[in-house]
């Protein structure tokens, strides 16, 4: 092979690794994810984005007060629900599972619908929110239930 075949192959295979670890790394492998205060997030959708690496939704937290609901996932979501006081007034983004459920929404969820959210904050920068379960504004609910990314019993 000639050196100038030899350092093309070095340069792509670089790239591969590269990127490869940048998307090892987006998904949160490292996070740690705080089951023990599941965060509700009530409120109105402002933005929305199906394409991947996975579902996000831009969601203008309204709710001042918890709604009724029954989570049903103790293993994900394992301490008291709770609202917190500085995300009323606030747009908060939130990370969905790649699961095809809420690629799904692409063609009902739009801004302007109501939504509560379940979510759970990354102990770790940049401390994004993920989620696997959304109630939607005709009640229906959206829960996945396989494995996306670690919760912890509190940050440390």
């Amino acid at each position: 092979m000639s050196k100038k075949a030899t350092v093309g192959v070095a340069v792509v295979s670089l790239a591969v690794l590269g990127l490869g670890g940048g998307v090892f790394a987006h998904h949160g492998v490292t996070g740690q994810y705080d089951g023990a205060v599941p965060i509700v997030l009530h409120g109105t959708v402002t933005a929305a984005t199906f394409s991947p690496p996975h579902p996000v939704l831009a969601v203008e937290v309204t709710g001042r007060t918890l709604p009724d609901f029954e989570v049903g996932r103790a293993e994900e979501y394992f301490g008291p629900v709770v609202i917190r006081p500085e995300d009323v007034g606030q747009v908060l983004q939130v990370e969905f599972a790649p699961a095809r459920m809420f690629y799904e929404l692409s063609g009902q969820l739009r801004p302007g619908d109501e939504v509560t959210v379940l979510a759970l904050r990354n102990c770790l920068p940049p401390h994004q929110l993920r989620s696997s379960w959304l109630r939607l504004s005709d009640g229906k609910v959206l829960s996945y239930t396989g494995d996306w990314a670690p919760s912890v019993d509190g940050c440390p």
